[in-house]
């Protein structure tokens, strides 16, 4: 077995991964009925999905016969995406679900449990 032949299997193994993974985020964005589910369902198994895509285009790359100096410039950009991706996807995340929170835009009330219902009064101090 050479080298090519065991990155192309990994590869493909990943970038399915990937693409599984981001499939259920797109399923559950939606399927799911209020913010704080759709912002859980997009943020964690969309992220994962993309670092798993984007490590098997990396091993793909690698892997190749004719990989040169010219094709190292490609692993700065995708290992920069993954970076990029891991640093803005939670910040978004939290973001999203504190305007979600403090606008109250929540399900129907009758769904919620005592946890999840939006303050009724402020919490700063006078």
């Amino acid at each position: 077995m050479s080298y090519a032949l065991i990155a192309d299997v990994l590869s493909i193994i990943l970038i399915l991964a990937g693409s599984i993974l981001t499939l259920a985020a797109a399923i559950g964005v939606a399927r799911f009925s209020d913010t704080m589910a759709r912002v859980h369902a997009i943020s964690k198994p969309q992220t994962t999905g993309l670092i798993f895509t984007i490590l098997g285009a990396l091993i793909k790359v690698t892997g190749s016969e004719d990989f040169s100096v010219a094709e190292r410039g490609d692993l700065g950009i995708l290992i920069l995406l993954v970076l990029f991706a891991m640093i803005t996807s939670p910040v978004t995340a939290q973001r999203t679900s504190r305007i979600a929170r403090r606008e109250g835009l929540y399900g129907p009330a009758e769904s919620m449990s005592r946890n999840e219902h939006p303050a009724t009064r402020s919490m700063r101090r006078k």
